[in-house]
């Protein structure tokens, strides 16, 4: 039988409402689910091997695997297609030479030893984890996040030659999975996850065919994005891509969600509506969910973080997430103080970002250099030696693009990295330009249809083109009156003027 861990089903009986197990794996395997474990730890062996009969006429009509959790004298007393045992548990050599070479023998690791252990014993998978915090079982560590998956899916191919399999378990639920599959994939995102394992998500939902193919969009979703950043692309085709975007935007006019800092959001919904957006500000965490399903972009910006604001953007990200809604992040002043540190690490962790724009300070402290440094909401030091390169680390790191704003910005995915030769220094001399490029990124990422390397790319040199032309108007005698020319010249840009001015450089 194939191994397919796509959507990797664990039970648990006690989440059960008024349907019978057997029931909702039927309806969960009807709605993807591509393998199932039965886990009953608190049933005795007879009441155990009688369920596991039930599920398994289930899951061999459907020809989908079962694996029973732990209880090898469960697996052989019915035949299963396997086990999945923990470190501790019966060793996998042991398990191996009681089930025979064709049964399926799963292992949950945590660290890279343990991996490496598991591949070398011979385990046909992994299942990894805990990704984050889950009820379902007791964990004696702390989570280790999307970025923890990685380092140990990394190492298990490292040492398996590309064969072993794995999924990643722990509070997967339809929010986080493509987030959890796209963040996890290891070599530069070239490698991902076989797939996710859920519990809660589908057992303890009414509905478990619609939950299980809720899960597999998501799992779609992130096998789409896998590929589309990862393609080295020409200079000419870019350009030509971003004017036609620009062009796009007018007659679109995406919503776009902002929940920014208090100083900047008058100047952000102009900017946003000079470009040719429609700007909604809401930050209040009960109206996300009914906003979601409208919002085209999602531009979030803690340059004035609070507790009750943080509750709305953790609200809005987690359902743009789940609408596919690109997400730009700009983490000011992100290394000024702990708390938005840890804060801003957070959102890396629980969500899935488009694009992280920031300034050389910011950058910094996401790529753990001490070259640069934030005093306030201000970048100090003398600049990176390798701009380019720190980019290129930060969006691998990521998996997402990144901006990093300066004399010049840096733009990179991870495979491409560009510099932007637009702008003038005027724009550093009023409050919030670099927070209305982050608006002018959202702004462009509709039209460009949720490619985020070509939104970014579109949104800076429309605001960098206009800052040029603002700053060159005879009405202009200081940074009062450049503001307002700033916003005019947004909306006078023309697509003659973008094509013809634009100064884009590859990089790589």
């Amino acid at each position: 039988m194939k191994l397919d861990l796509t959507l990797y089903l664990v039970t648990d009986s006690g989440m059960l409402a008024d349907k019978p197990l057997p029931q909702v794996v039927d309806e969960a395997i009807r709605g993807g689910v591509t393998i199932v474990q039965l886990r009953e730890k608190s049933a005795d062996t007879s009441d155990f091997i009688a369920t596991a009969r039930q599920v398994q006429a289930v899951t061999r009509k459907a020809n989908v695997p079962l694996l029973i959790n732990d209880r090898l004298d469960v697996a052989l007393a019915i035949d299963a297609d396997g086990v999945h045992i923990g470190q501790d548990d019966i060793s996998l050599q042991d398990a191996r030479k009681l089930l025979g070479p064709d049964k399926i023998i799963g292992i949950s690791v945590r660290t890279c030893r343990e991996a490496e252990d598991a591949v070398a014993g011979g385990a046909d998978y992994l299942g990894i984890g805990t990704c984050y915090s889950t009820a379902t079982k007791d964990v004696k560590e702390g989570p280790q996040g999307p970025a923890g998956i990685r380092r140990v899916w990394e190492r298990a191919l490292e040492v398996s030659s590309d064969k072993i399999q794995a999924v990643a378990i722990g509070g997967i639920n339809k929010f986080n999975a493509a987030h959890v599959m796209n963040y996890s994939a290891a070599f530069d995102g070239q490698k991902p996850l076989s797939g996710i394992a859920v519990v809660s998500a589908i057992m303890a939902s009414p509905k478990p065919c619609q939950a299980a193919q809720e899960l597999r969009h998501q799992i779609s979703i992130s096998s789409s994005m896998s590929g589309g950043l990862r393609r080295h692309l020409q200079l000419d085709q870019v350009k030509q891509q971003a004017a036609e975007t620009f062009a796009k935007l007018k007659t679109t006019t995406p919503l776009v969600q902002h929940i920014t800092n208090t100083v900047v959001i008058n100047d952000c919904a102009n900017a946003c509506l000079a470009l040719g957006g429609s700007p909604v500000m809401s930050s209040e965490s009960q109206e996300q969910q009914d906003l979601s399903s409208a919002v085209n972009s999602l531009v979030i910006n803690t340059g004035t973080l609070t507790l009750e604001q943080l509750e709305g953007i953790c609200s809005a990200m987690k359902h743009a997430n789940l609408h596919n809604t690109p997400i730009t992040l700009d983490p000011v002043a992100i290394g000024a103080t702990k708390y938005r540190s840890q804060t801003v690490s957070q959102l890396l962790c629980d969500f899935r970002i488009s694009v992280i724009k920031g300034n050389a300070g910011e950058i910094g402290q996401l790529a753990g250099s001490d070259e640069m440094q934030m005093r306030g909401v201000d970048a100090v030091g003398s600049g990176f030696a390798y701009p380019e390169k720190v980019v290129r680390q930060v969006a691998l790191q990521h998996r997402c693009v990144v901006v990093m704003t300066g004399i010049e910005d840096y733009v990179s995915d991870g495979t491409n990295t560009f510099v932007v030769q637009n702008g003038h220094k005027m724009q550093g001399l009023i409050t919030g330009s670099g927070c209305m490029v982050g608006t002018a990124i959202g702004t462009f990422m509709h039209a460009a249809q949720n490619n985020p390397l070509l939104g970014a790319l579109t949104g800076l040199v429309a605001i960098n083109l206009a800052a040029e032309h603002a700053a060159e108007r005879p009405d202009v005698r200081g940074p009062g009156t450049f503001r307002a020319a700033f916003i005019d010249e947004m909306h006078n840009l023309s697509l003659d003027q973008f094509q013809a001015e634009m100064k884009i450089k590859q990089l790589y």
